[in-house]
């Protein structure tokens, strides 16, 4: 049976990465990550499972912030020792540039790599299933996406009737799916799983 595309967000993230999200029917939502022409992720999920309000959260990779403070730190020594004359200028300038060019290099990485986020979990074990770029790629387009995204997990869940055990079942099976299409790990699926259960209980 087709399916109807009722709103769409499409982002750029990095130089070749991109994010696709996709509302079907107003009942499912696909997620598409590739970075270049490599998928990365491509799942979809019943959008009931899902808390109503996404949180943000910013995340950046440190490893350049560390690689940035160990060149800044030899910099300085080969400054130190540049100053006090203990060597010839000739032999230790050139180290000097390319270790300033080095944490030029890595304070522009990790500015790149910080990434501003609202992220959507699952309603009852909060695991992390949809991760949105924040104003990406306008804010016009970004808002009516949210807004419908919103909407629509509210009124599945209002127009099932949908009960907290009911909805409890379904976060564990769609988070089961989840774990066989490896888009979340196991250790996560049996944390959710222990907590739904204990709830259920």
């Amino acid at each position: 049976m087709a399916r109807t595309l009722t709103a769409r967000l499409h982002q750029t993230d990095g130089p070749k990465g991109v994010r696709l999200f996709e509302l079907f029917d107003h009942r499912f939502l696909r997620v598409r990550r590739t970075d270049g022409q490599s998928p990365l992720r491509d799942y979809a999920m019943d959008v009931a499972i899902l808390a109503p309000a996404g949180h943000p959260l910013h995340s950046s990779e440190p490893r350049w912030l560390w690689a940035a403070g160990a060149a800044a730190l030899a910099l300085l020594a080969t400054m130190a020792v540049l100053l006090g004359g203990l060597a010839h200028p000739l032999l230790l300038l050139p180290l000097a540039g390319l270790l300033l060019a080095l944490c030029v290099v890595c304070v522009t990485r990790f500015q790149r790599s910080r990434r501003h986020l609202l992220v959507f979990t699952s309603r009852y074990a909060a695991v992390p299933l949809v991760e949105l770029l924040i104003n990406q790629p306008e804010q016009a387009s970004y808002t009516a996406f949210i807004a419908a995204l919103g909407a629509d997990i509210e009124n599945r869940e209002r127009s099932r009737e949908l009960t907290p055990a009911d909805l409890r079942a379904g976060e564990l099976r769609s988070l089961r799916k989840l774990l066989e299409q490896q888009i979340i790990d196991p250790d996560t699926y049996t944390a959710a799983k222990q907590h739904l259960l204990a709830a259920g209980g």
